[in-house]
């Protein structure tokens, strides 16, 4: 049984670690508003987790299996959820605000939406879960979920802080939104392949 919940702490934590759609979302945001904006964003894609989690423990992957056209639609919305992200951060002309642009809630269910679209995040937990769900309990993975990125946000917050002051000065910020927008562009591009 503590078998089971090490392995998926362990194959969670470097997935969810790892740069991806909700980590990028995560880290744009810190970085263009602050951190009281990312604070419901990961709130928001803790929930989306959280949910797809409970949802693959009890019969999601049943629910894929029998019909691929819903994965199908997941991953293009996916890709042009990113590829639609990445035009913006592209074209942005945004300055730097100490205030959130946004509020709790537009930023929650946007977060929320990108999060629970995203077809890696799915398929992620369509391979894990059956792996572990026999020994496992669900309220303990989901709490392993909720404190694990809780932890996963403030590493991206605190890394967004050094960030966001050299963006402040001169073009950098330009620099910075172009480069994070070519990130989700491949990203966009290695989830359509998949």
């Amino acid at each position: 049984m503590l078998e089971s919940y090490l392995l998926f702490t362990a194959i969670w934590f470097v997935a969810a670690a790892t740069p991806g759609i909700d980590t990028m979302l995560l880290l744009t945001t810190s970085i263009n508003t602050g951190w009281k904006s990312a604070v419901s964003i990961s709130l928001g894609i803790s929930t989306a987790k959280v949910l797809l989690l409970t949802i693959t423990y009890f019969g999601l992957t049943a629910l894929l299996a029998n019909n691929p056209e819903v994965y199908v639609v997941l991953k293009i919305f996916g890709c042009t959820f990113l590829l639609w992200r990445a035009f913006k951060l592209w074209t942005s002309k945004l300055k730097l605000s100490a205030n959130p642009r946004s509020g709790f809630w537009p930023n929650f269910s946007f977060a929320f939406t990108a999060a629970v679209s995203n077809p890696q995040a799915l398929l992620f937990y369509v391979a894990v879960v059956p792996q572990v769900s026999a020994s496992t309990n669900v309220f303990i993975l989901n709490l392993i979920i909720a404190i694990g990125f809780t932890l996963i946000s403030l590493i991206y917050i605190g890394l967004a802080l050094p960030i966001r002051a050299w963006i402040s000065r001169g073009p950098n910020q330009n620099l910075v939104n172009r480069l994070i927008a070519l990130v989700f562009v491949v990203l966009a591009v290695v989830l359509a392949l998949r």
